[in-house]
């Protein structure tokens, strides 16, 4: 029984108390699931031996069970079914509105994770590398075809593989590589298996995913974080393209020549192919 049954089962048994707390962690799932019980008291604006008490009542053995299971329920979440019966339920007049403040509060959230030092030691990792590998598809394409075309302009090694050719493409990765995955829940059990595999060839890995529960940043050398909370049925993307964002600044700014010559070069090979529109 998942943790949204037992409130289904118990909720008209529960406090006043205990109803807060389970309405709060309902609508914030993702988040609570990295608090202890004392935030999780503080965010519901009860006590914390409510939120012990909601656990027993929930027929846990204590608040440790019940996080445990809120987090395989995370993981597991089919957030793509729920979110579109509950978005096209009904369409508020303001529902445009408050699209853009959910990107907006994506970008707050993510702003307030983000360590320049984390952004630094990813952008040298990828500097320092022989090759540059990226692997993310199906929503996370919006990031992993925009970084690789982004650092490919730059640096000129890198290079993004393509879902139907894993095998061919994981196989050259050598220990002075560095991997760049993009890891959203579903989580891609095809783009974990890259990230395994560079974890055990040597490889860096660079995860860009949604939270420290993730099975991506368990693998990764190093893990950058993006909110993707949306309105809609879908996730959204738009914190993790400011996150990639981020990282092509600070790599622009540590290598400024090299990446410079290496623009200027490609200039060049844009004019020689003519590789631009002419207005007649």
């Amino acid at each position: 029984m998942t943790f949204e049954e037992r409130i289904q089962e118990h909720f008209d048994a529960l406090s006043v108390g205990q109803k807060k707390v389970a309405h709060y962690i309902q609508s914030n799932m993702q988040d609570a699931v990295m608090l202890s019980a004392q935030k999780i008291a503080a965010k519901s604006g009860v006590s914390e031996a409510t939120v012990h008490r909601l656990a027993q009542a929930l027929s846990y053995a204590g608040f440790s069970a019940m996080l445990q299971d809120l987090r395989q329920y995370v993981l597991k979440d089919q957030r793509a079914v729920r979110n579109f019966l509950h978005s096209t339920s009904y369409q508020e007049d303001s529902w445009l509105e408050k699209h853009f403040l959910q990107e907006i509060d994506n970008l707050h959230q993510t702003m307030a994770r983000s360590d320049k030092s984390h952004i630094n030691q990813a952008a040298r990792i990828l500097l320092d590398a022989d090759r540059v590998w990226i692997a993310g598809w199906r929503m996370g394409l919006s990031v992993t075809s925009f970084l690789n075309f982004i650092l490919k302009y730059m640096l000129g090694n890198c290079e993004l593989i393509p879902q139907g050719g894993v095998a061919e493409y994981a196989t050259y990765i050598k220990p002075a590589d560095a991997v760049f995955v993009c890891g959203f829940p579903r989580y891609c059990s095809r783009t974990l298996k890259v990230a395994a595999l560079a974890r055990e060839t040597g490889a860096k890995v660079i995860a860009l995913t949604d939270s420290e529960l993730s099975p991506f940043a368990k693998l990764a050398d190093l893990s950058l974080l993006a909110a993707n909370k949306s309105t809609g049925f879908l996730d959204s993307y738009t914190a993790s393209l400011s996150v990639a964002g981020a990282l092509i600044n600070e790599i622009s700014y540590l290598e400024k020549e090299r990446v410079q010559s290496n623009i200027e070069k490609m200039e060049m090979m844009f004019k020689e192919f003519k590789d631009n529109f002419e207005w007649k």
